[in-house]
């Protein structure tokens, strides 16, 4: 039998050998599989969700300044030295989002005073997407007028949810319906610190240019914690994603900010910028059918793509 102190003498060596390699495995990238699992358990532990956003945008004038007054509503072609001009000039103003999430069913209801072409004043826009999984549609109200596009494919269209990426990112990932995937992502060998965080970093390289995503540790459920799309020699936008640690529970989003800059003239110049501000968040909320139900109000002009009228065009009618 060994002496009681070469008894300590095997452990500590023993454990020595064995700490060390377990706290490098800790800090290895994890597995697109692990990432994945640690997603489908985030989601489900979350939904359904209802959520409250405020968003305050500064952008760049030149979308709305893409044609300068020719006189006689004709359009004439910005020069480079107007191009440069509006580019570095820009506007102010600020949206909201109400949304409920228990994918795939979907409502969000965007609103807000938006520039107009020319910047020749504000517009008010009210829109709201929905889908119950089986019907999709868009609704807006635009100059008093109430709007309503029906469509073929029964998942939301998601130009209307452009702007609403960062929060796919944050509380869908890994939805194929609602959220994004890791299709076509790689993970890179080495680890990077984001908010004193090490995350795993993924990339994918395609049409869009180079997308990179900085995901958590297992332990705050692998949320997204930054995201980039770099097209080489033309722009940069990144993304930063902010949580609150609930206790017993996990991250929930705090605020998500956006920056773009354009390369254009040997400089790179800030073209737009946000900060999403999660006002309120309810997970494991109550939901029914008729939150995700089409209201079909008296005077909506309705465009309905699943039918067609005897000319064989779409269905369009509106309400009595």
């Amino acid at each position: 039998m060994l002496p009681r102190h070469r008894i300590y003498l095997v452990a500590f060596l023993f454990l020595g050998s064995v700490l060390p390699t377990t706290q490098a495995a800790d800090q290895q990238p994890l597995t697109i599989q692990v990432i994945n699992q640690t997603w489908k358990a985030r989601r489900e532990r979350l939904q359904a969700m209802r959520i409250e956003l405020s968003v305050d945008i500064t952008r760049s004038t030149l979308p709305y300044m893409r044609f300068a007054a020719g006189g006689d509503d004709e359009e004439v072609p910005l020069t480079e030295e107007e191009t440069l001009h509006y580019l570095n000039q820009t506007v102010n103003f600020k949206t909201h989002y109400s949304l409920i999430l228990d994918s795939p069913r979907i409502r969000c209801r965007h609103w807000g005073d938006f520039p107009s072409p020319q910047l020749e004043s504000m517009q008010n826009l009210d829109l709201t997407v929905t889908t119950d999984g089986k019907t999709a549609a868009l609704a807006y109200t635009y100059k008093g007028i109430r709007n309503l596009t029906i469509f073929k494919s029964p998942e939301p269209p998601m130009s209307a949810l452009s702007n609403l990426t960062l929060l796919r990112w944050s509380l869908l990932a890994g939805d194929s319906v609602c959220g994004f995937t890791l299709d076509q992502f790689r993970v890179c060998p080495q680890l990077e610190q984001v908010q004193g965080i090490p995350c795993t970093v993924l990339e994918k390289n395609g049409t869009h240019g180079l997308q990179r995503l900085w995901v958590s540790p297992t332990d705050r459920e692998c949320v997204v914690m930054k995201y980039s799309v770099e097209r080489s020699g033309q722009s940069l936008s990144q993304h930063d994603f902010h949580y609150v640690d609930i206790p017993n529970e996990g991250p929930e989003p705090k605020y998500w900010t956006t920056k773009v800059y354009q390369h254009k003239s040997n400089q790179v110049i800030f073209t737009y910028g946000r900060r999403i501000n999660v006002d309120s968040f309810e997970s494991r909320a109550t939901v029914t059918p008729a939150d995700f139900q089409l209201e079909l109000t008296t005077g909506t002009h309705v465009t309905d793509t699943r039918k067609r009228n005897p000319q064989g065009g779409e269905l369009i009618y509106d309400v009595k």
